[in-house]
């Protein structure tokens, strides 16, 4: 019996030291597996703050871009200053190197064209977060990036993510699409709509500059005026005699017919016609669909047509070249073309539209109609109907009040002050009969806001005057007519002060919606002379009669007509930015980014 107890006792000694055995096989194997869980987990941890580094080297470049941007547009020098940046032709320069680099025959000189302007092959980098840090360089967009592109310059981004110790690193790659928007032509304001332009009549449209003198001689008929639209679709159309000395540029399509003049180039998203009369068009044609000449038409520069070039007349005449991808004539088409005809190598290449936007939703609104809630919220309380009428006398309206020396209207207080500006509010503003109103007065100058939160009514045979060295802007929520022979202004629409900033005298800012309306939200008429700005992006505007407007005109859509001209004041070009441009440079996008 003993010998087996013992015999026993050594076998549980064998089982304990099984499970003994078989338990640490299992605990060291549970801490192999959380090693390894570990390691898995740390590795994942890297590589995704890798991915976020590079990502981050994408908005990295697009941050040191806009920041570069803002400083040109302030006078300042590039910030950082790795970009080589002229404040007056970056994007312009930046554009010209996409495109060369995007035709180049290497990859060595697509990228020696971009690193005239942005960094060398790689960034110095940065970090968003410890042990980690990104790298990017520019690269030139490739065939396959022109539907993203849809149509507009463009480079590629390339960045780097790096996460861990160096030599142990994570690292992710990303690219990112920039997009860099066509810019206006020189003199990029004028009249510039969202939804389209008539031109009718036989009024001129031309530019001259304020700040040399009174419109006429050599100081009138000048080029630096646009006539454009923003949203895809939206029409210039030309009919009548006007002649336009500029540029047109067109979101959607451009027709004229008629005798009316083009001094200037002709650009369209869709299809130019020249249809009726003799229309001439000085400049180029380029189209981004087909360009018809129906009539006894002449382009005197070249045809770019991504579409058919249609010759229907056979007076139809071209003086330059004509690359199209195809031609149709009613004669021998070489004959009608006095350059070179190409129509069998696939039509014009690299070919960038107009800006556009997709719907009117999206139009670029001028930063100025936000001053109407701004302003509103400065005059809580309104003064009433400001309404003037019946025999002459002078109004004046100024910093200590409105003044009447006939007792009609009611005199109001000091107006208040905000920004350096007196502002005033009513509830709505009329001027008929011989009554004058004046801004300001002989050496008592005032810069003047009032807001005006119904109707405007100018009309009568009295004046609306602005004093020298004052200005006047009218906000307002309401309609704007100006039906009578009175001349609006001060003779002239903008002023520049001795550091040379300049100014508008007279600024008509509308956020008047007439969309749901049968008349026009802003119509200016009659004999009536109009020195200044209107700004109405929701309303049509409608400029007709015998009187001319010198300034700027931004609208929902715009009408020209009557007899009357318009004639753009080139020293708008460096007030504050309208639409398509006022001195600021257009900033490039961020199209994209997806992963490699």
């Amino acid at each position: 019996m003993a010998g087996t107890q013992q015999r026993q006792q050594g076998a549980a000694l064998v089982v304990v030291l099984s499970i003994l055995s078989v338990a640490l096989m299992l605990g060291l194997s549970g801490v192999s597996g959380s090693v390894v869980n570990e390691r898995l987990a740390g590795n994942y941890r890297a590589s995704v703050m890798a991915q976020n580094e590079a990502e981050a080297g994408l908005y990295a470049f697009s941050d040191a871009l806009s920041t570069s941007v803002d400083a040109l547009n302030n006078g300042l020098p590039s910030n950082p200053p790795v970009f080589n940046a002229n404040p007056t032709t970056f994007v312009a320069d930046l554009r010209s190197a996409a495109l060369a680099a995007r035709n180049a025959a290497t990859p060595e000189q697509a990228q020696a064209a971009l690193q005239g302007l942005l960094p060398g092959e790689w960034s110095s980098g940065g970090a968003i977060s410890a042990s980690g840090r990104h790298r990017w360089r520019p690269m030139p967009a490739l065939p396959s990036d022109d539907a993203r592109l849809a149509g507009q310059l463009g480079l590629r981004i390339e960045s780097e993510g790096y996460f861990g110790a160096v030599g142990d690193e994570a690292v992710r790659k990303v690219t990112g699409l920039v997009a860099l928007p066509e810019l206006p032509p020189p003199g990029s304001r004028g009249l510039m709509s969202c939804e389209g332009v008539q031109v009718k009549g036989s009024g001129i449209i031309d530019s001259y500059d304020s700040r040399e003198g009174a419109y006429g001689g050599s100081n009138a008929q000048r080029s630096n005026v646009v006539v454009g639209t923003q949203t895809e679709g939206a029409e210039v159309r030309v009919t009548g005699a006007s002649p336009i000395h500029g540029e047109v540029a067109a979101s959607g399509t451009f027709s004229t017919t008629g005798s009316g003049a083009v001094h200037g180039n002709v650009k369209a998203n869709d299809t130019i016609s020249i249809n009726g009369g003799g229309s001439n068009i000085y400049g180029n044609v380029t189209g981004l669909g087909d360009v018809g000449i129906n009539s006894s038409g002449t382009v005197h520069g070249d045809v770019l047509a991504a579409g058919t070039l249609t010759l229907g007349n056979w007076s139809s005449r071209i003086e330059g070249d004509a690359i199209v991808s195809a031609v149709s004539s009613v004669r021998t088409a070489a004959d009608q073309v006095g350059g070179v005809l190409d129509a069998d190598s696939g039509g014009p290449q690299g070919l960038t539209p107009v800006f556009s936007v997709a719907t009117p939703e999206e139009c670029e609104v001028p930063v100025q109609t936000g001053r109407y809630a701004d302003y509103l919220a400065q005059v809580p309380s309104s003064s009433g109907a400001l309404d003037m009428k019946g025999a002459g006398r002078n109004i004046v309206l100024d910093a200590s009040g409105l003044h009447d020396p006939g007792g009609k209207v009611s005199d109001i207080g000091p107006a208040q002050q905000y920004q350096g500006k007196s502002v005033v509010r009513f509830d709505s503003l009329k001027l008929a009969g011989s009554a004058n109103f004046h801004i300001g007065s002989a050496g008592n100058p005032v810069d003047m806001v009032m807001v005006v939160t119904g109707d405007i009514d100018i009309g009568g045979g009295g004046s609306f005057r602005i004093a020298e060295g004052s200005s006047l802007t009218i906000v307002t929520a309401g309609e704007f007519k100006l039906a009578s022979a009175i001349e609006v202004g001060d003779g002239k629409p903008s002023r520049s002060d001795l550091n040379g900033n300049v100014t508008p005298i007279l600024s008509v800012i509308s956020v008047h919606d007439d969309s749901s309306h049968g008349k026009s939200g802003v119509f200016v008429g009659g004999a009536s002379n109009f020195y200044g700005q209107i700004i109405a992006p929701y309303s049509h505007v409608e400029v007709t009669g015998s009187g001319q407007f010198f300034g700027e005109v931004v609208g929902r859509s715009i009408e020209v007509k009557g007899a009357g001209g318009f004639h753009y004041d080139e020293a708008f070009d460096d007030t504050e930015g309208g639409v398509g441009g006022g001195g600021m440079v257009a900033m490039p996008s961020l199209q994209g980014v997806w992963l490699d």
